[in-house]
């Protein structure tokens, strides 16, 4: 009498699952515009060190609004080798558009923080990435946090985007540049220079 053997189908090795990253504050993404991860930057300045889970990144960018342009920052989680896996955005608007941006140049109006689809879709013209240390990005969180909830005044020469996007570098121990009336195409290279790092523009 043969015996006969069942031959067993090997089951279907399945791919594994990778789990989507937690980002604090989903309305700072450009998930709205359909980029969750809006745009890469070559970076014109780092200081990110080895291990460092987080980071804050200042990115300055073209405006047809304003000559000067808008710096504005991007912030959220790093890989192991240092790259970015979230962005968020977040940078001072005057509400009311034109009307507002330059109605603060002489009496402060209200702002907004939230990221708009050029931050999403602009090549930025420049880009400093700092990494943070988990404490330093638990601090970043509770300003971002307080600038939702109440969002600052927009001012041309007292309160503009350099002026949030620069302060919110204070997690960070990150210093001003000393002329704080900079145009944003320019501010942006002097808060790298304030802070002592390579600034790769020339």
């Amino acid at each position: 009498m043969s015996s006969h053997h069942v031959r067993k189908t090997p089951k279907p090795v399945s791919a594994p699952v990778r789990a989507t990253p937690v980002v604090e504050f989903p309305e700072l993404t450009c998930a709205k515009f359909g980029r969750p991860m809006g745009v890469d930057a070559p970076l014109t300045a780092s200081r990110v060190r080895k291990g460092d889970p987080y980071y804050i990144e200042f990115r300055y960018r073209f405006s047809y609004a304003i000559i000067s342009g808008h710096m504005y920052d991007v912030f959220g989680r790093l890989d192991a080798n240092g790259n970015p896996i979230t962005r968020q955005y977040i940078g001072l608007f005057p509400e009311g558009g034109i009307l507002g941006l330059y109605g603060g140049a002489i009496l402060p109006v209200p702002a907004e923080v939230h990221p708009s689809v050029r931050d999403c879709t602009y090549k930025p013209g420049a880009a400093y990435r700092v990494s943070l240390t988990a404490s330093q990005y638990r601090a970043l969180l509770a300003k971002v946090r307080a600038a939702i909830a109440h969002p600052p005044v927009w001012q041309m020469e007292a309160s503009n985007c350099n002026h949030f996007a620069a302060g919110l570098g204070s997690v960070a121990g990150l210093r001003l540049p000393e002329n704080g009336l900079l145009p944003s195409f320019a501010y942006i290279h002097a808060f790298i220079r304030a802070n002592g790092d390579r600034d790769t523009s020339g």
